[in-house]
């Protein structure tokens, strides 16, 4: 395992890095056997004369590739001259898409819609192909607070989705659903695929592309408990074996844990910084610094600019993991999700904390409005799989920091340093 001050070999381009290419070129991605095998069956399908609708719903964990998937077949198919888009339930993943993989064209950028606006310009199966990344985030249904009361409709989301276009690419991982009103389990989908008389296709997602070591997205479902059956965190190294090749440690101040990753960050890698969402989130204004919310002692950092216009050269929120200049601010569970970085460095906030050999969740400790409601288990599936999501954004390494000295100790018993 390198240690912090030494050499890091140079991680694989991101998904953003090819995402325009990905719509032009074939080769883009190298794709595993699992994914070429979803890819060769969905071209079957497309290629199939008759005019019966099918749904593909592809599982899949942190890292496994799916994103890669969907952009692979929307470009597939629109090189092959069908009808086809892509949709996603995050703003800032669909966002950062339109800036890269749609850079300079508006005709590619509406490529990239949200599952309320996918099918909203379109006949009844007006696409070919709809590629639904992410689908764990769908909801019952498109309505929003803002949806004019004469557009308002009770069909639920998925399907709506499936009105659209004669084959529908679901992409989903259930952990990965950590707010309330996201519905979409694999169950879920494959109760409405054959509720609009649609065929249903299922496939699994196996590979790792994203961590240097197969073991460590497995190891943080054990850490925080996810697994049907928990088992107590295991040692890193027990886990990994020797030579693993994914740097995991932990850090015993936010100080040390931003030095860490500064001392990747000289070395070229990219490197984000993320926190559970345990502190106020304040405004940013034109001309004013970003207001330090995060504080921890003598330490005090800001959030990711909050809203969608760029702050004083700083990214707006969607783009924060993936322009250079969000490196300098601490992201949340809304900018970092569906992201990736070569480093991550995860501050655990007072809403996790390890207490008696098991893990306690305080609601009271959360500043985010959309779970403060939440029922107490509710709360401790979603705040688990929250930090499961930002310890899974590194395809290098780890550096975890929480703000309980219990927590800290745990971390360090089962994590091995090698400091020289």
């Amino acid at each position: 395992m390198p240690t912090a001050g030494s050499p890091s070999r140079s991680a694989a381009p991101s998904l953003f890095d090819v995402a325009a290419r990905s719509l032009t070129h074939s080769d883009a991605f190298t794709l595993s056997e699992d994914q070429q095998a979803v890819l060769g069956h969905v071209h079957r399908l497309l290629a199939a004369d008759d005019d019966g609708q099918a749904a593909v719903v592809v599982t899949g964990a942190a890292g496994s590739g799916k994103s890669a998937l969907a952009l692979t077949l929307l470009g597939e198919a629109l090189r092959a001259g069908y009808r086809a888009r892509h949709a996603t339930g995050s703003q800032a993943f669909t966002t950062a898409l339109r800036k890269t993989a749609g850079h300079g064209s508006r005709q590619t950028q509406q490529l990239f819609q949200y599952f309320g606006t996918a099918a909203a310009d379109t006949e009844l199966g007006g696409l070919d192909l709809l590629v639904c990344d992410d689908a764990h985030q769908l909801r019952a249904t498109s309505n929003t607070r803002y949806t004019p009361a004469s557009r308002r409709s009770d069909r639920t989301q998925a399907a709506e989705l499936l009105d659209a276009a004669r084959v529908v690419v679901f992409l989903l991982d259930e952990d990965q659903a950590v707010r309330p009103g996201q519905i979409g389990t694999h169950a879920h989908i494959e109760t409405a695929v054959r509720a609009s008389g649609a065929a249903v296709h299922t496939a699994q997602l196996a590979s790792q592309h994203r961590h240097r070591s197969p073991c460590y997205e497995g190891w943080v479902r054990r850490l925080l408990g996810l697994d049907d059956a928990p088992l107590p965190p295991a040692p890193w190294n027990a886990a990994t074996g020797p030579g693993a090749g994914f740097e995991l440690r932990v850090a015993e101040s936010p100080h040390e844990l931003e030095q860490l990753l500064r001392a990747k960050a000289e070395l070229g890698a990219s490197t984000r910084m993320t926190a559970g969402y345990c502190w106020p989130w304040s405004e940013a204004r034109p001309g004013n610094p970003l207001v330090e919310d995060i504080v921890i002692g003598d330490w005090h950092r800001p959030w990711s600019v909050k809203g969608n216009r760029a702050v004083n050269g700083l990214p707006p929120s969607p783009l924060w993991a993936i322009e250079p200049a969000g490196a300098g601010q601490v992201g949340c569970i809304y900018t970092a999700q569906g992201f990736e970085y070569d480093y991550g460095g995860v501050i655990l906030g007072p809403d996790l904390l390890w207490r008696d050999g098991r893990w306690v969740t305080d609601t009271a400790a959360t500043r985010d409005d959309a779970l403060t409601r939440a029922s107490a288990a509710d709360f401790d599936l979603w705040a688990r799989r929250t930090y499961r999501v930002l310890l899974t954004r590194a395809r290098a390494g780890t550096i975890l920091y929480s703000t309980d000295p219990e927590t800290r100790a745990l971390l360090r018993d089962i994590i091995e340093h090698i400091t020289q």
